[in-house]
């Protein structure tokens, strides 16, 4: 660790402290960039390899005029509702121009998007600007390698320089893991088949769609009624936000199966994950990744998710997936056989360890 540092960009904001986030990391190699902004760009503009979320062009250039490796890892950059007419705006797109000119055209800089349809975005982005008119309307077919590091391609041919992909390897972020050991290995036979714990952490935001996992829980207990042999299933809700009151309005008179708890301390998650049985990811398109998914999987836990988050639809089969919103699919996917992950290809030990070979 002594050769490494890690720059704040800014305070953990308020409604995150409630679930327990906090710039309480009191470390020779943590350096708040508000509290010592000279230091925090010395210290990015001269790292021999410099691992960044921060869309700071400046700070790019200046590393590539020395010569110095950049990794940029985003999430979306065309998330839903405005999508690609953030392009109309002329600050924006004179932006956007400039990175996909230094991603083209300076060896020291490579993008990390995080999970398939954050690369998609940035693929459509650079045929786009390189002349190919059809990125306009859709993004280019992509093939991807899933795991950390992995490549990207184009699924029919063509130039990868053009797209820039040859710069492009797949990302997530990660929290640090709480074993030293080996991974735990997921069981088929984990879920009990007489009562399913379904468990969901977080803030009870609007674009976290809670409330399909609400009702698709909702939906299974009224099945249950007409089918006693149908599996008991409960879910767990941790965490506050504008979205509890509506909630718990939907959640009436199944206050037996549903139930709603305060936010605890991100420390003490991962053991709720070991008592719990499936995790679901329910977010719409506005999630851009989600570490929770990675997090369930490494603590043995089945994990359901949608096509459109970040995370899920970059992770998990295609079997485990639903629209977001759908929750009578969902409630029908809790009912069924859950295909197990592999915790190995996306874990924080597996991305350390990959970025440890480009050190």
């Amino acid at each position: 660790m002594d050769e490494c540092r890690y720059v704040s960009a800014a305070p953990v904001k308020a409604e995150r402290r409630i679930i327990g986030w906090g710039n309480d990391i009191d470390s020779f190699w943590h350096i708040k960039k508000w509290e010592k902004p000279d230091l925090a760009h010395e210290v990015s503009a001269s790292s021999r390899l410099l691992l960044t979320g921060e869309r700071d062009l400046p700070l790019m250039e200046e590393r590539c005029c020395r010569g110095l490796e950049t990794i940029y890892s985003s999430e979306r950059w065309f998330k839903p509702r405005g999508g690609m007419l953030r392009l109309l705006s002329p600050r924006y797109f004179k932006m956007a121009q400039r990175f996909v000119q230094l991603l083209a055209n300076q060896e020291a800089l490579y993008y990390y998007p995080m999970g398939i349809h954050a690369a998609r975005d940035m693929a459509r982005l650079c045929g786009l600007l390189h002349g190919d008119i059809r990125c306009l309307f859709c993004p280019p077919e992509l093939e991807f390698e899933g795991k950390p590091g992995g490549r990207i391609w184009l699924k029919r041919g063509g130039n990868q320089k053009k797209y820039c992909l040859d710069k492009m390897r797949m990302w997530g972020y990660y929290v640090e893991p709480t074993k030293l050991g080996a991974l735990p290995v997921q069981e088929a036979s984990k879920v009990n088949l007489k009562e399913i714990k379904v468990l969901w952490v977080g803030r009870l935001l609007k674009l976290k769609r809670v409330d399909t996992i609400v009702r698709a829980v909702r939906e299974h207990a009224n099945l249950k009624r007409v089918n006693a042999d149908l599996p008991k299933i409960t879910l767990d809700i941790y965490g506050v936000g504008p979205e509890e009151k509506r909630l718990r309005k939907i959640a009436r008179r199944y206050e037996d199966i549903i139930r709603f708890y305060p936010p605890i301390p991100i420390a003490k998650v991962r053991q709720l994950m070991r008592e719990h049985d499936v995790y679901v990811m329910a977010s719409n398109g506005c999630e851009g990744w989600g570490a929770v998914v990675s997090e369930a999987i490494e603590e043995g836990m089945k994990v359901l998710g949608t096509y459109e988050a970040g995370s899920s639809a970059t992770i998990l089969p295609s079997s485990n997936l639903f629209k977001a919103g759908d929750w009578k699919r969902l409630s029908k996917l809790l009912r069924e056989k859950i295909a197990p992950v592999g915790a190995f290809d996306w874990s924080a030990q597996n991305a350390a360890h990959y970025l440890k070979t480009k050190i």
